[in-house]
């Protein structure tokens, strides 16, 4: 051996099968059987093992009163013409510059770990605080385009407001024209109407006969009148201003009995106190209208129901019957005697913020609702 070696070598030991020391440089454990160790057992299958600092086992006793740095080494010990592993070598060896390396080698290793642990996290913190950033910046993005929308929305509300309320002095002056034009054609061209058709009628009223000409004169004077009476109760509408829900709803009922043999069940629910506007009970009365005159047209001997709901924010009004029924897109189209129609009726109930609604099929009978929400509303 080497004088480098024999400096470096502190102690050794030969095993033989079964955990018995065959020859040690410690004298006193020659022949004693210990409790083979891991690396032993690797060595005796053929593999050369060793562990630093590895001094707990009863056979390396002295090995660890010395008090420095080991690395224990096991070899296997084979023979030489049979390769048989016939004994195991075990040394210690001095391990103070490979203490040294494996605490350069931890300091190292932990120095690594902890840059890329800082970095990393550094990384992740640059990460966090520029998607916090960014995130308020959208949030202050997103304040700011509510704050838009909700002043969008209200200058749109306060917009429709101004629309419903021009369409219901629109509606109001238009129904008021009507009735004031109805009044003149009753006071004016149907009197004087009246007035012709009496002086012709005394004018021959001394002859046994009229001439042909006076009687055809007689008669389309008569048609006149009656185009022009009919006329006149079609653009005037009742003085409905002072009517509270429920009699405007019976006034439109009983106008329409006066001339049509369909007699509607009604029905009242809720509170019919409710204070209208003056659009609305116009709404109210030409929707009847309207409808009555369409129930009498296409079912007059069906069964006709009318059903005025009143709510503290709304007025619903049905018209049902049981008649053949329609294509209801047959209905979006304007009518050629100059009526409202169901597109006139949808246009003017939904001018002053309502809703309209028309469920029908052929055979199966027709339902009309309008449902109003009056800005104004009371209950007594």
């Amino acid at each position: 051996m080497t004088q480098p070696m024999r400096d470096r070598i502190v102690s050794f030991k030969f095993w033989k099968q079964g955990g018995v020391i065959a020859h040690a440089s410690d004298p006193t454990i020659i022949g004693r059987r210990f409790d083979p160790t891991d690396d032993l057992s690797r060595a005796w299958s053929g593999e050369i093992s060793g562990s630093f600092e590895d001094l707990d086992h009863a056979e390396s006793a002295a090995e660890a009163a010395l008090g420095i740095p080991l690395l224990e080494v096991y070899s296997p010990i084979r023979e030489l013409w049979s390769g048989d592993i016939i004994a195991v070598a075990e040394f210690y060896e001095k391990a103070e510059q490979l203490e040294v390396d494996m605490a350069r080698a931890r300091r190292t290793s932990w120095l690594v770990v902890g840059s890329a642990f800082a970095a990393s996290t550094i990384v992740l913190f640059s990460i966090v605080a520029i998607g916090d950033n960014t995130i308020r910046r959208q949030g202050r993005l997103l304040e700011r385009r509510l704050k838009e929308s909700e002043q969008m929305a209200e200058q749109n509300a306060r917009l429709r407001s101004r629309v419903v309320e021009a369409s219901e002095r629109y509606a109001t002056q238009t129904d008021r024209f009507l009735k004031k034009l109805g009044s003149e054609l009753h006071d004016g061209p149907a009197q004087y109407l009246s007035l012709a058709a009496l002086r012709l009628e005394a004018a021959f009223s001394d002859r046994h006969e009229k001439p042909a000409e006076a009687e055809e004169i007689q008669q389309s004077l008569q048609k006149s009148l009656a185009e022009i009476r009919a006329l006149s109760r079609g653009l005037s509408a009742p003085d409905i201003d002072n009517l509270a829900l429920i009699d405007v709803v019976k006034r439109a009922i009983e106008d329409h009995s006066e001339h049509s043999p369909l007699r509607p069940g009604v029905s009242l629910q809720g509170s019919q106190t409710i204070e209208l506007s003056v659009s609305d009970k116009l709404c109210v009365f030409r929707f009847l209208q309207e409808t009555l005159s369409n129930a009498a047209r296409y079912a007059p001997n069906s069964r006709c129901t009318v059903i005025c709901e009143a709510h503290n924010d709304r007025v619903v009004i049905h018209v049902n019957d049981e008649g053949p029924g329609f294509d209801p897109s047959d209905g979006k189209v304007l009518r050629d005697d100059g009526g409202q129609g169901l597109l006139g009726l949808r246009d003017r109930v939904e001018s002053i913020g309502g809703r309209f609604e028309v469920w029908s099929s052929p055979g199966k009978g027709t339902s009309v609702t309008m449902t109003l929400f009056p800005r104004k509303m009371s209950t007594s």
